[in-house]
């Protein structure tokens, strides 16, 4: 039961990493758009520029908790290298612990100031007050995105494969390096067994 839970996670988290991606692609578009029509001069739609901007804070919040998933995020190991490896577990335990806190924290007063802006009628962009444009537009994300990250931090709380693998420098350029080196290795032998 807990993989099916955990396999719908997943996609869930997948499918706001890819919506991260396509807002990436509109955002790029988006600035076609306004620099071809500026370079002409035509005019163009001005909320074109809030779509940019708030797109920056869409796209952080709804792909950073795939980053954690996949540990995609930047994280170096030079004290977990350096520490025998069941000292290893029990501390990247503790810094998942540790990043899960402080997400939590964020959350919650991130959620605070959410729900002061939405029950406040008045609480409007000022810097794009020509669209009035509702200031919890802006912040919806900031409690939604800390949440699903403090979730991803307790889940390398109990994985039987910790956060961190051992391996001195920027871990994802470390196991990618170790999986291409294992590749290699795999495709020697097998080229060495059809050659005998």
């Amino acid at each position: 039961m807990l993989l099916i839970i955990d396999r719908i996670w997943e996609k869930f988290l997948w499918g706001l990493m890819a919506l991260a991606a396509l807002y990436i692609g509109l955002i790029m578009c988006a600035i076609i758009y306004m620099t071809a029509f500026r370079a002409f001069g035509w005019a163009y739609e001005p909320l074109t520029f809030v779509v940019i901007e708030y797109g920056f804070l869409y796209i952080l919040f709804l792909g950073s908790p795939w980053l954690i998933r996949t540990r995609g995020h930047v994280y170096i190991e030079m004290l977990t290298a350096a520490v025998p490896d069941i000292v290893r577990v029990y501390l990247s335990r503790l810094i998942a612990f540790a990043g899960m806190a402080v997400c939590l924290i964020w959350a919650w007063y991130t959620g605070l100031i959410f729900l002061e802006h939405y029950e406040d009628s008045m609480a409007f962009d000022e810097l794009r007050a020509q669209f009035s444009l509702r200031l919890w537009i802006s912040t919806i994300c900031f409690p939604f995105g800390f949440l699903l990250m403090a979730i991803e931090f307790a889940r390398f709380m109990f994985t039987t494969e910790p956060m961190h693998t051992g391996l001195a420098g920027v871990a994802s350029d470390r196991i990618e390096l170790e999986d291409t080196k294992r590749d290699l290795a795999e495709r020697g032998l097998a080229d060495r067994e059809l050659g005998k």
